[in-house]
């Protein structure tokens, strides 16, 4: 029994190495493009310059939902909750992104009586945005609107993107810290599991 409780922790510590992996660059992605709407904002700036500050959110925005779309060793995509098999994200014909894994999440046993959190929900990650203006507005459709402001040279809509990505930020900060206290959890009951068999 304790073989097989290794076994599983070690199948869920991998899962969460690859989620870390992908969360930290995430956040990267994150900083960068908030950067570059700082940079947009700036008024001494003419419109061909935000068009191409534009063209370099666009590829981070891309990058993003690949990252959205990681998969741990086995081939499961890690944000689409119990939907391993779908990608989480994905951009319909019109170019809107759409979640389509779903929010259920699991827990599977880490020793007695005890459980860890395996799979997450996309939308916990790359959560939507709340503005004080109105609805919560989609992780994707947040940062579409910032790009398609910037490419326009509407300052108000890149101050409004900085805010969203501020917001994305600290949601992605808390996933991360989320993840760290799950591997620590797992770490600790590996040990125990294996104090037991010695």
């Amino acid at each position: 029994r304790q073989d097989s409780h290794i076994r599983t922790l070690d199948v869920a510590m991998r899962r969460y190495t690859a989620e870390e992996t992908a969360l930290s660059a995430s956040n990267d992605i994150l900083i960068r493009l908030k950067e570059l709407g700082l940079q947009a904002a700036n008024d001494t700036l003419g419109p061909d310059d935000r068009k191409a500050i534009g063209v370099e959110m666009k590829a981070l925005r891309d990058q993003l939902l690949s990252l959205g779309n990681t998969r741990d060793d086995s081939g499961n995509y890690l944000f689409s909750g119990t939907r391993v098999n779908t990608p989480a994200f994905a951009e319909n014909a019109t170019g809107k992104v759409l979640y389509q894994g779903d929010q259920t999440q699991t827990r599977i046993p880490a020793g007695v009586e005890r459980t860890v959190q395996f799979t997450r929900a996309g939308t916990d990650v790359f959560s939507r945005v709340v503005r004080s203006d109105g609805p919560p507005v989609g992780f994707f459709d947040a940062l579409d609107q910032m790009i398609h402001a910037t490419q326009n040279s509407q300052t108000n809509g890149i101050q409004r993107g900085i805010a969203d990505v501020t917001q994305m930020h600290n949601t992605l900060t808390l996933s991360q810290a989320q993840n760290g206290s799950d591997q620590q959890v797992l770490m600790a009951q590996k040990d125990v599991l294996e104090e037991t068999q010695l």
